[in-house]
């Protein structure tokens, strides 16, 4: 009578933390699903930008040189102290 009850509580502890380790699988592939919808959004997006500054770079070219020089200017200043 001892085993039967040990092997019924064996059984439900064992459906509980199955049903625990599928609920946890099933969050972290909802989880990665959304993180790899992110990913794809955010790289189209500097896909777009690059893009775009190449375009002004090309219609724009003594604005972007200066730009550039400006920036590196700015960043010497600020490492140099």
């Amino acid at each position: 009578m001892e085993t039967t009850a040990s092997k019924q509580n064996v059984d439900r502890l064992s459906q509980g933390a199955h049903q625990a380790v599928d609920r946890a699988a099933q969050a972290a592939t909802s989880a990665a699903d959304r993180m790899s919808e992110k990913y794809d959004e955010l790289y189209s997006m500097s896909e777009n930008y690059l893009e775009t500054g190449r375009e002004y770079v090309r219609e724009h070219p003594v604005a972007a040189v200066g730009m550039a020089l400006a920036a590196g200017w700015l960043l010497g200043m600020i490492l140099r102290r």
